[in-house]
């Protein structure tokens, strides 16, 4: 989507007029999933999302030729709001799925067709040039310790739920969320707010340009590779569900299966920042749980959990570094761009030199 210029439009009446304009939203929206009563239509150029009623939560998808600048949800704690761009293949253009998940970590949540997340994994399976932005108040209520381990294993979740990379660094931790579809943007707090931080944010197009750089093609995983995991997962399993065995190395075999299942897990959806975790670890012998005792976990004599956790992380890098002219977000240390500071495209050829 291009970056258009925003008009002013009256943002401090957002969150005022839910339900009053259905028939703009049977109008606006491409598709959506929840009670009209949940979206907020009234107010040009924006679409508000409200995740306070009881139930699923709202969704929707746009595309690119709805005038919409803005699309926002509120009171995120304990839900989750997800903004994903992506390229319709049939028509060449990009269309957005934005939605408040209340109930996004149910087992069935992308298999039940009254949940967005339905519609959201439905969204990056018929999609290209992927890119996810995510978020929510992991913080509220609880310790930073606690706080970050959610946010971990949300991560690990909705890579697995949508699958593809949600990118960590492309999450915003708040409550309230407004997206920018225009530019690629999701930003901390209300329109009237996040509004005013856009037009005076002087590192503007140096952002878009670097969550330009973050499209996603399809992860399409070494099948050797997985095999490799797959086979060596059985073999632990198998091993600890013999009668005849050593005991006392239960312990060790539970932490392996773990690793390797959630590595598996992340190589077969390209979860990169899960595979890097697991393959510095790996690399250093430590601990890549709470535990530090448990750096048992890369202990044997061939050393094949921890080859096959490096193995796996240097494939996706290769897989993934590949998908954008400048690394689609990744160093080439392997280590992912922290942010639009240190992305560096590379130079545009000029044709006439070539």
């Amino acid at each position: 989507m291009s970056s258009e210029k925003f008009e002013p439009v009256n943002l401090y009446d957002c969150g005022n007029h839910w339900g009053e304009t259905p028939e703009r939203l049977h109008k606006t929206a491409k598709q959506f999933v929840g009670q009209e009563t949940w979206f907020e239509t009234q107010i040009d150029h924006v679409i508000g999302l409200n995740g306070d009623e009881p139930g699923k939560g709202p969704g929707l998808i746009l595309d690119e030729e709805q005038d919409i600048h803005m699309v926002w949800t509120a009171g995120l704690t304990g839900c989750m709001g997800l903004a994903i761009l992506g390229k319709n293949p049939e028509t060449g253009k990009t269309e957005v799925f934005f939605t408040h998940a209340r109930q996004y970590e149910k087992p069935d949540a992308t298999t039940d067709p009254e949940n967005p997340m339905s519609m959201a994994r439905e969204f990056v399976r018929s999609h290209e040039e992927i890119r996810v932005f995510w978020g929510t108040d992991f913080y509220k209520g609880c310790t930073p310790k606690e706080g970050q381990a959610a946010r971990q294993e949300a991560q690990r979740k909705l890579s697995t739920q949508l699958g593809c990379w949600v990118r960590d660094n492309d999450c915003v931790v708040a409550s309230d969320l407004t997206f920018f579809p225009k530019v690629g943007l999701m930003l901390p707090d209300k329109p009237q707010t996040a509004y005013k931080e856009l037009i005076k944010d002087k590192d503007l197009p140096a952002k878009i340009a670097f969550s330009e750089s973050k499209k996603l093609d399809k992860f399409i995983p070494d099948p050797e590779v997985e095999s490799k995991i797959r086979l060596h997962l059985s073999t632990i399993k198998a091993a600890r569900n013999k009668w005849a065995r050593w005991v006392h190395l239960d312990s060790v075999r539970e932490l392996k299966i773990i690793a390797l299942t959630h590595i598996v897990e992340a190589y077969k959806v390209g979860n990169y920042d899960v595979l890097r975790h697991y393959a510095q670890h790996a690399h250093n012998q430590t601990s890549p749980f709470a535990d530090p005792d448990a750096k048992s976990v890369w202990r044997s004599q061939e050393g094949t959990t921890r080859k096959l956790a490096e193995m796996a992380h240097k494939s996706a890098y290769e897989i993934i570094s590949a998908m954008g002219q400048n690394g689609c977000g990744l160093n080439k240390d392997g280590e992912p761009i922290a942010s639009y500071r240190h992305y560096q495209p590379s130079p545009k050829l000029d044709p006439l030199r070539i």
